[in-house]
C-alpha cells in the first residue's frame, strides 16, 4: 500500500515537472495526468511508449541498458565478496588499509566522470577505435559519430553479426562500460561487506570455530560470510536506483544506444520536442523496477537469514 502511494506521488510530481518543461504547448496538468493514469490499466499508456516519438528504439534501449546493468552485477557480486573477505581476514594490516583507501577513491569518483576518464585513457593507449578487441563506443552494428569525449568516428563500422558472433561482439562492446559501471559499486558494497565481516568475526560462535582449529580463511568462508550475505544481497537489490542512474551516464558516454543515450537525444525541453506520455511511462517503469528491487531485497533477507525467519 505504501509503495503504491509513493509511486503515485512520484509519478504526479514527475508529470508536473515535465509538463512545465514544454514551452511550446503546456497541457492542463490534471487533465493530462488523469488521461495518462486511466491509460495504465487499458494499455494506452504503454502504447504511447511503444509508438510515440521516441517509441521505435525504446525496447532496444531497454535491452541495451539491461545488458549493461546485468553485466555489471555479474562483476559486482563476486568481486565484492572476494575483496571484502580478503580485507576482513587482514583487518588493520597494510593490505586492509590499501584496499579500503582504494575503495573510498573508487566510490568517490562519479560514474560519468569515471566513464570520461576511461574513454580518455583508452584513446591514449589504444586509439580512437578502442583498446585491442574492445571498442571505445557504440553497439554491434551501430557506430556513433561522437566517441565519448572524442569527435572522431569508427570507420569502417563492422557488421553486427548473427548468432554466437553477435553475442561475442556484444561482449566486446560492453566490456569497457561494464567495468566502468562496476568499479564504484564493487568499492561501495565491498566496503560495507568488509565492515559486516569484521564485526561478525568477533562474535562468540566464530571464536568457537577458531578454537576447533579452523583457519581464518575457513572461518570467513564457512561461518562469517553465511551470516552477512543476506544483508549484502538486500543491499545490492536496494541499490538498484543508484546503479540505474549511473548506468544512464555510462551508457551515454560510451554511446551504447541504451536509455541514457535515448533520454539525452529525445528529451529536448528547449523546443518542447519530446513526448510527455512516453517519458512519463519510462519514469513509471523505472520507479516500478526500483520498488520491485527493494521488495526483492526484503524477500532475500527473509529467505536467507534464519534469524529473520525465527522472528516471524
Amino acid at each position: 500500500m505504501l509503495a503504491a502511494i509513493v509511486l503515485a506521488a512520484f509519478s504526479f510530481l514527475s508529470y508536473v515537472l515535465l509538463a512545465r518543461l514544454q514551452p511550446s504547448s503546456r497541457p492542463d496538468v490534471l487533465e493530462g495526468y488523469g488521461r495518462w493514469v486511466r491509460g495504465i490499466p487499458t494499455g494506452a499508456t504503454f502504447h504511447a511508449l511503444l509508438h510515440g516519438r521516441a517509441g521505435p528504439p525504446v525496447l532496444t534501449a531497454l535491452g541495451h541498458s539491461a545488458v549493461l546493468i546485468g553485466g555489471a552485477a555479474l562483476l559486482v557480486v563476486p568481486l565484492s565478496i572476494l575483496l571484502a573477505s580478503a580485507a576482513a581476514r587482514r583487518s588493520g594490516r597494510p593490505a586492509d588499509l590499501v584496499l579500503r583507501g582504494v575503495s573510498y577513491l573508487a566510490w568517490g569518483i562519479p560514474a560519468f566522470l569515471l566513464a570520461f576518464l576511461v574513454s580518455l585513457a583508452v584513446t591514449s593507449l589504444g586509439g580512437s577505435h578502442g583498446l585491442g578487441p574492445f571498442p571505445i563506443a557504440g553497439w554491434p552494428g551501430f557506430c556513433p559519430a561522437g566517441i565519448g569525449v572524442d569527435s572522431g568516428t569508427i570507420s569502417p563500422c563492422p557488421a553486427a553479426g548473427t548468432g554466437l558472433r553477435y553475442v561475442l561482439n556484444v561482449v566486446r562492446y560492453v566490456t569497457l562500460p561494464v567495468l566502468t559501471l562496476a568499479v564504484g559499486f564493487v568499492a561501495l558494497h565491498g566496503r560495507h561487506l568488509r565492515a559486516s565481516l569484521v564485526e561478525t568475526l568477533d562474535a562468540p560462535f566464530v571464536t568457537t570455530a577458531r578454537a576447533k582449529g579452523l583457519s581464518e580463511r575457513q572461518v570467513v568462508r564457512r561461518h562469517a560470510r553465511r551470516v552477512v550475505l543476506p544483508a549484502f544481497a538486500a543491499g545490492l537489490l536496494g541499490d538498484f536506483g543508484a546503479v540505474f542512474g549511473a548506468a544512464l551516464a555510462v551508457d551515454y558516454v560510451f554511446q551504447l544506444g541504451g536509455l541514457g543515450t535515448l533520454f539525452v537525444h529525445e528529451f529536448n525541453p528547449n523546443n518542447g520536442a519530446f513526448d510527455l506520455d512516453s517519458l512519463m511511462t519510462l519514469v513509471l517503469v523505472t520507479a516500478g523496477l526500483v520498488l520491485l528491487s527493494s521488495f526483492a531485497g526484503e524477500l532475500a533477507v527473509d529467505r536467507l537469514d534464519p534469524r529473520v525467519r525465527g522472528q516471524r
